[in-house]
């Protein structure tokens, strides 16, 4: 699925152990293009609430979270390679946008969906067809700085998902991710000399590290994971 190839090409991107911002492609945010993508999520909006049965609509709902994904996306790209959206088509978008219910909040970084679609999809079908995609979405995009509280509650949403979802696609991104959380936390423990607390966090973050390794070694992750263990001399 597209938001599944976004998560990782996105967080692989700006999370590999990297310390310089990946050059962006030149984008062109295409007003054509941008109306097409309106049109498309109207369309999924009015199906979410009229479609015959619940499934249909639940699938309809499930899309248009995956259109406003991709319109943020390409929002973001424009912004990467000009400095910044074109405001009056910025206020278009905006403004369309919220007639479907949907908020795109603008940062420094870009363009970043509320993610509400996947969220009331889980309300309504907690075990449905889709239900694991839509908690990836959610732990993939969920970003919780440097608050101890929100990080450690990240940690956990990504472990009860890993317990929930042992055979997921993208399960050695999603271990990725863990782990680097646990590198976050261990550091953010440090300043606060807590040093036993970061100590557990830093093999916390090995163990995941070394299980990508042997788990999905032809994986991107795998050869980020291992970078890391050879930086930090805890290859083995």
């Amino acid at each position: 699925m597209r938001t599944i190839a976004r998560c990782v090409s996105l967080l692989l991107g700006l999370l590999l152990f990297s310390a310089t911002r990946i050059p962006a492609f030149d984008v062109i945010l295409d007003p054509r293009e941008v109306n097409k993508m309106l049109a498309e999520i109207g369309t999924f909006f009015q199906e979410s609430r009229s479609a015959k049965t619940e499934r249909e609509r639940l699938d309809s709902l499930y899309e248009m979270g995956e259109r406003v994904l991709d319109l943020a996306d390409l929002m973001t790209r424009d912004k990467d390679s000009h400095g910044a959206v074109d405001p009056s088509l910025a206020a278009v978008i905006q403004r369309r946008l919220s007639e479907y219910g949907v908020t795109l909040i603008a940062d420094k970084l870009g363009y970043h969906y509320d993610l509400a679609a996947f969220k009331e999809y889980l309300r309504r079908a907690p075990n449905g067809e889709r239900a694991s995609d839509a908690r990836y979405v959610l732990i993939g995009f969920d970003e919780p700085g440097e608050n101890i509280p929100r990080l450690e509650q990240s940690i956990r949403d990504k472990e009860q998902f890993i317990r929930q979802y042992p055979k997921f696609p993208e399960m050695s991104l999603v271990k990725f991710l863990l782990a680097q959380q646990h590198v976050r936390l261990a550091r953010l423990y440090a300043a606060q000399k807590r040093q036993p607390a970061a100590d557990r966090q830093k093999k916390l973050a090995q163990d995941l590290y070394r299980e990508i390794v042997r788990l999905y070694p032809k994986s991107e992750e795998a050869e980020a994971a291992a970078d890391y263990l050879e930086q930090t001399g805890a290859k083995k």
